[in-house]
């Protein structure tokens, strides 16, 4: 039995996306703008996709987050202040995801051009100083107290600790992957891809990373135990290299020039 075909999709989400924007705007006549995230935003919606809304305001408070359903298809609708959203700009954390979801955010309403311009200064922005240096302090930090959980359950032969702790090894990793190759990171979607194809990456980031991830599935936990040890040690290196000279706070400059054998590494 054949399915709808992608037109088709894309048609019936873009009409669900433009009755919530009515609805929002009939219940919220004071925002600023209305925006659509996600493969919707993108026009690839898949058979089970949701609709990702956002609703800006200039005002200092905020509607309350809601969720409904427009026949099968699930519609969350979240909202934002304009200062929220601009100070993703200055946030370690959000920044390579704001701007990669500027790319193909979807514009629904937008009367005075707010959203348009806060758009379009996404799609230019580049990381602070700043924002480099808090993020991969942050990576380096996270990585070498999972390397220790790692290790804790491996001599413990605890499989759960151990599979955990190399699977959050893997996501810190990514995210140094993503400041040290200055990646705007459209969705979950792209994500594996991205990372897979950076150019600044550990040597044996093919076969390490689907592994401590758990992507890439095995029976045997010391394989996954070396592979995510591996990985840290090569992250580690990778970022003392790129952006050792870089760092100016000292704790952070401290850190960098450690011997790895002193974090059991």
């Amino acid at each position: 039995m054949q399915g709808p075909s992608q037109s088709q999709l894309r048609r019936c989400y873009d009409e669900a996306a433009n009755r919530a924007a009515s609805f929002v705007r009939h219940e919220y006549p004071h925002l600023a703008g209305i925006l659509v995230h996600g493969s919707v935003a993108r026009g690839e919606p898949g058979p089970f996709s949701d609709i990702d809304m956002l609703g800006v305001t200039n005002r200092k408070k905020k509607p309350a987050d809601f969720s409904y359903f427009d026949g099968d298809i699930y519609v969350g609708v979240g909202f934002l202040s304009v200062a929220e959203l601009e100070k993703e700009f200055t946030d370690p954390r959000a920044f390579f995801w704001a701007r990669g979801n500027a790319e193909t955010t979807k514009i629904l309403y937008d009367p005075k051009g707010v959203l348009w311009r806060i758009m379009l200064r996404w799609k230019k922005a580049k990381p602070s100083h700043q924002i480099l240096e808090k993020s991969l302090w942050d990576e380096y930090h996270n990585i070498i107290e999972y390397s220790g959980k790692l290790r804790n359950g491996w001599l413990k032969r605890n499989d759960f600790l151990t599979r955990y702790s190399a699977r959050v090894i893997a996501e810190h990793v990514e995210r140094a992957i993503i400041v040290l190759n200055d990646l705007s990171i459209i969705s979950e979607n792209y994500l594996w891809r991205q990372i897979l194809n950076a150019r600044k990456r550990p040597m044996h980031l093919r076969t390490d990373y689907p592994l401590a991830l758990g992507i890439r599935g095995t029976e045997e936990v010391a394989k996954v135990y070396r592979s995510a040890l591996r990985l840290c040690k090569e992250t580690l290196r990778l970022i003392r290299n790129e952006f050792g000279e870089k760092a100016k706070h000292m704790r952070f400059r401290a850190l960098l020039t450690e011997s790895l054998n002193k974090h059991g590494l």
